[in-house]
């Protein structure tokens, strides 16, 4: 630990919590039967709710713990347009017409969020200030430059190179060698967020219960039967959205498709708006190329910096967590010198083998929506909405992921000391990279 770092005064708990804090347990009755049930109340699983609902139906949603407990509350707060893989490397894996479509579909993730932000009132604290991304050495910039070239002329997609002689209007550190702006990326607070979309969805007249885990998924003549602690649902259909929850129960066809690797994330002490305006000139989201994936940004009221990043693949204490972010963040800015940090918290992602999205129904007739890889405070909530329309078969349910099969994750994966050694593989090759 930096003798300069202090954690005297440190919260395990998501920052974004004292602004939305989660809900009490509910112990009003559940109903019999509904036409819906989805298992997940994140931003998917509320998103689905709210299309289901303004189409007519019974809607149920189920989460273990309080409705939105998860990623929604958790991460970044970073609005982009898509998912992991670079356009090159789309067009590697699936071809040119397939990668741009993909492309594109990020895009109107990123459309479809912020309009249902515009449409429905919500109070996220979004502004569009733009993300730039950092090249951790010279030849990750050379392949930023290619890739944007790309991305502008064949998908139309607004991306800016930045040497690294002009970084310093996006980023006051030396660490990075140049990089890309995208100015159409923005930043909001995920708690309110999810927050406002939960009181959208209520108000739509689907019913959310947290606090009751759906404990399997039965078949039953042409729906299902869901079976919780306080009783058994009918449903006419199924939609599991638990992305980087998704335990062995209730759907373990479902939770075979993505792995979930922690993601650690820490808020400094109050800085002041002026020190981190010097600091983030123009209040961008900022990440980096590094294997480590650090991802930064001003808090929404300008005060404060969040950070977050691979402090492992493992559950580690948090107050580890926080001394090595905190010793990432001196390390990008080392002109901060005695730093304190007053929160530190984790949250699972969800990854798939394919790095994509995963969409559509299980052997069992279970629908899912799951698999944001990294990306899923735009993703999530448009491919929601997206396996709601192919629920009701509406046709503009199509997506380009619909026929990109994610695959089932390898076991030897989930083994703690894997995952060990990976992490120090990736941190090892992120030192001799720099």
């Amino acid at each position: 630990m930096s003798a300069t770092l202090d954690l005297s005064a440190l919260q395990e708990a998501p920052y974004w919590w004292e602004a939305a804090p989660r809900e009490a347990a509910d112990d009003a009755p559940l109903p019999d039967a509904a036409d819906v049930v989805v298992v997940g109340a994140g931003y998917a699983g509320l998103s689905a709710a709210l299309t289901l609902a303004r189409a007519g139906r019974e809607v149920l949603v189920l989460d273990a713990e309080a409705a939105g407990f998860g990623g929604s509350s958790r991460s970044g707060g970073m609005v982009g347009h898509g998912h992991r893989l670079s356009y090159s490397a789309l067009i590697a894996r699936h071809g040119r017409p397939k990668a741009q479509a993909l492309i594109r579909e990020g895009m109107a993730a990123l459309d479809f969020a912020t309009g249902l932000i515009t449409r429905e009132g919500i109070d996220a604290r979004f502004r569009r200030m733009g993300r730039f991304r950092g090249a951790a050495t010279p030849a990750d910039y050379e392949m930023l430059a290619r890739e944007a070239e790309l991305l502008a002329r064949e998908v139309g997609l607004p991306v800016e190179v930045v040497p690294r002689a002009e970084q310093h209007r996006e980023i006051a550190s030396d660490l990075y060698h140049g990089g890309l702006l995208f100015p159409s990326h923005g930043g909001l607070h995920p708690a309110l967020f999810h927050q406002g979309l939960l009181a959208v969805v209520r108000a739509a007249g689907a019913r959310v219960v947290g606090h009751t885990p759906a404990l399997s998924i039965m078949r039953e003549g042409a729906g299902h039967l869901v079976r919780t602690p306080r009783g058994a649902v009918r449903a006419g259909a199924v939609l599991v959205a638990t992305n980087g929850y998704s335990g062995a129960r209730p759907a373990p066809a479902v939770a075979r498709r993505v792995v979930a690797l922690p993601s650690f994330l820490i808020a400094t002490e109050r800085l002041g708006a002026n020190r981190v305006g010097a600091l983030i000139p123009n209040g961008r989201m900022l990440v980096e190329t590094a294997s480590s994936h650090l991802y930064f940004r001003p808090s929404p009221d300008g005060e404060r910096i969040i950070l977050g990043g691979r402090a492992a693949l493992h559950p580690i204490p948090l107050r580890e967590a926080a001394a090595r972010l905190g010793g990432h963040l001196q390390r990008v800015f080392p002109g901060l010198g005695a730093l304190r940090l007053d929160h530190v918290w984790t949250g699972n992602v969800a990854m798939t083998r394919s790095d994509l999205p995963g969409i559509g129904q299980d052997g069992e007739g279970v629908w899912y929506a799951v698999g944001c890889n990294g990306s899923g405070v735009a993703l999530m909530p448009y491919l929601g909405h997206k396996a709601a329309l192919q629920m009701l078969g509406e046709a503009e349910g199509a997506t380009a992921f619909d026929d990109v099969p994610t695959g089932s994750t390898p076991f030897l994966f989930a083994r703690p000391l894997l995952r060990r050694a990976l992490s120090a593989w990736w941190q090892a090759r992120d030192r001799l990279g720099r």
